[in-house]
């Protein structure tokens, strides 16, 4: 080959390659992450704190009812649900030995009065004939001893008769109060030691429930008897109760920092929650005043106090804006500083970064 026509194949090479270089396929647009938005709106809220804490009888009307007598459980003779009366029984623990000293304690008391009849009488025959002068006065004096001795021995006797009788009938385990049975913690012929540290059932008067929380000291000092409170319980959505604060705490706990805040329900046409489960009471601690809130759905955990929140930018793009994290109510949550009107992210909230694209679906 000749060295020109080398040459023109070269270049002739050189521009096939650089128009396949300029001829690339455009690049792929980034894809954009399927969300759906929210607008921010203006309300006017209520300062308030949040109690968070567990529906329960009033203190004075709940009782966890325990054997007065150690023994075997021989019946429980009530079930969960049941109403009971003031003293009416629930359980029956064995009483064959406590019967046993019984009938030993009985027969003690026939014994020292028969005693006593014995000495009594000693007594006056040794008056009769001292009065003749035979007898000595010595022989009196021992004979009125003898007689007061028995009278005492006569009433230790009944004394432990009574207390053995009292340990009979405390085998049969009453009520000591009117309500219903909630729980029952023994059953048939388990064992139980007559202390509180073995409760056979618990009796509560559901007639009046109150949510017992603890609260900081920050709150306490905001909280005053006879405040407002709307309470919801998680178990039971969509119900909701009045309340008001019947006790706060006037001091903490020193290892906790903690003390305890008492708001009772109004259960007025409201069905009665159950006993023990989680509710929330929100107790209003200041004045009304304007603000902006999202759904409590747009609200995403930020670092410390600060809570995340996902704005759905003008430019297809999305912008995290942190703000102070507040507690939700009625299914919103305060976004202080956001304007009103600024579409947020409600679903999905997180893994997306900021600046991420987004494509905002209905």
């Amino acid at each position: 080959m000749r060295p020109d026509a080398s040459i023109a194949a070269l270049v002739s090479f050189g521009f096939l390659t650089l128009a396949a270089c300029q001829h690339k396929e455009p690049a792929a647009e980034p894809a954009k992450r399927s969300v759906r938005c929210a607008v921010a709106k203006p309300t006017t809220i209520t300062d308030a704190i949040e109690l968070r804490g567990t529906v329960s009888p009033l203190p004075d009307r709940d009782a966890q009812i325990s054997a007065q007598v150690p023994g075997r459980v021989l019946q429980v003779q009530v079930r969960e649900g049941d109403a009971v009366a003031f003293g009416q029984p629930v359980a029956r623990i064995d009483n064959a030995g406590l019967v046993d000293e019984a009938r030993a304690a009985d027969a003690a008391v026939a014994r020292t009065r028969a005693e006593l009849r014995n000495a009594q009488s000693t007594s006056v025959r040794v008056q009769r004939v001292f009065e003749h002068g035979i007898a000595a006065r010595q022989e009196v004096d021992d004979a009125a001893a003898r007689a007061d001795t028995a009278i005492a021995a006569q009433s230790e006797a009944e004394a432990a008769a009574h207390r053995a009788q009292r340990q009979v009938d405390r085998a049969i385990v009453r009520s000591p109060l009117k309500g219903v049975v909630v729980r029952i913690f023994r059953r048939s012929g388990e064992l139980v030691d007559g202390t509180p540290a073995t409760p056979i059932v618990e009796v509560a008067d559901t007639s009046r429930l109150e949510l017992a929380a603890d609260a900081t000291a920050s709150d306490l000092v905001l909280l005053r008897k006879g405040q407002q409170a709307d309470l919801t319980v998680g178990a039971l959505s969509g119900v909701g109760w009045t309340g008001t604060v019947s006790a706060v705490s006037p001091a903490v706990d020193r290892a906790t920092g903690l003390g305890v805040v008492r708001v009772e329900l109004n259960l007025a046409d409201r069905p009665k929650p159950p006993i023990g489960v989680l509710g929330t009471a929100r107790v209003s601690s200041g004045q009304a005043r304007q603000t902006v809130v999202v759904p409590k759905q747009a609200a995403r955990s930020g670092v410390g106090a600060e809570m995340e929140i996902v704005l759905c930018g003008a430019d297809g793009l999305a912008h995290i804006q942190r703000f102070p994290r507040r507690a939700p109510f009625d299914g919103v949550v305060e976004a202080v500083g956001l304007p009103a009107g600024q579409p947020v992210v409600v679903e999905p909230v997180l893994g997306i970064a900021d600046g991420e694209a987004l494509e905002i679906g209905k």
